[in-house]
């Protein structure tokens, strides 16, 4: 009997999904990435399109989507100003990059002890230091979206392929999401299947706990090995390594009888063995 399948086609995922799916947090270059897509989708959205920039709400990683063409987009109100969390709407361009750099130092520091402070380059830290206004400095005006996209841009080496370069990263990370999702998908169904328990389609991602699969973030890993060129040799082609067995450790006897055995000592004949063998111990 086939297991049931679900075939909702998932388009786009929150950053908090994938962070509780790798178990470790984002890297310089996604969070550069998650920026620089995050302010072109908000500057995208101040000029006119649909969601209106006043609906936009960021208030964590559940906030804010990656999609599978490497775009990002934001949690927003309703026409009736409610949303499914609750705060106030968020109308300022500054409040919104402040609240998009909270989030993006947040998955930064994901997963990491509290007593260890990850150290940042000093540019993603300058930037972060200015959408969170932490500057020495009140006088300075406020940083804008395009300061934002700007800083990404000569981030890179080419400024000018900022935008492919970005979009590149994040849908390599929803990607890298959707490959996992189906690895531990295929672990949950093999294990349901035995249990003889039907596989629920409901939630769009599985629970790598309930899968047995603890070592999530070994994945992106491989992925990106992959990527990179890594070939996958067949079983056929790996070179045999012949492991030398264990030296197991041995009584005088049989130390004794190997030296005799390989002739390492050349033995006297003894006479008159029948002699001595008649003679009776001294007694004590």
């Amino acid at each position: 009997m086939e297991p049931p399948r679900c075939e909702q086609r998932i388009t786009k995922v929150s950053l908090a999904d994938v962070l509780r799916c790798f178990e470790h947090p984002i890297s310089e270059e996604q969070a550069w990435a998650l920026c620089f897509q995050c302010c072109l989708k908000m500057e995208q959205l101040a000029q006119g399109l649909c969601p209106p920039l006043h609906s936009v709400f960021i208030k964590g990683p559940g906030s804010i989507f990656i999609h599978a063409d490497g775009t990002a987009s934001f949690k927003v109100y309703h026409k009736s100003g409610k949303s499914t969390d609750v705060g106030s709407i968020q109308q300022s361009e500054d409040k919104l990059l402040e609240y998009l750099g909270v989030v993006i130092y947040e998955a930064l520091d994901w997963g990491i002890d509290s007593q260890v402070e990850r150290e940042l380059s000093d540019p993603l830290e300058k930037m972060l230091c200015l959408m969170l206004k932490l500057d020495d400095e009140a006088t300075k005006p406020a940083v804008t979206l395009q300061d934002v996209i700007k800083t990404c841009e000569e981030h890179l080496s080419r400024p000018s392929e900022a935008t492919s370069h970005y979009e590149m990263t994040c849908r390599s990370l929803f990607t890298e999401y959707m490959e996992l999702q189906k690895l531990v998908t295929i672990i949950q169904t093999s294990k349901e299947v035995h249990l003889g328990s039907p596989l629920s389609c409901h939630s769009p991602t599985v629970d790598l706990a309930l899968t047995g699969f603890s070592e999530a973030s070994l994945w992106p890993n491989i992925i990106r090995e992959l990527q990179n060129g890594v070939r996958l040799r067949k079983a056929t082609e790996r070179p045999q390594r012949h492991t030398p067995p264990k030296e197991c450790i041995r009584s005088p006897c049989e130390l004794l009888f190997d030296d005799i055995r390989h002739k390492r000592y050349t033995l006297r004949k003894v006479s008159g063995y029948s002699q001595w063998s008649t003679l009776k111990p001294p007694a004590l």
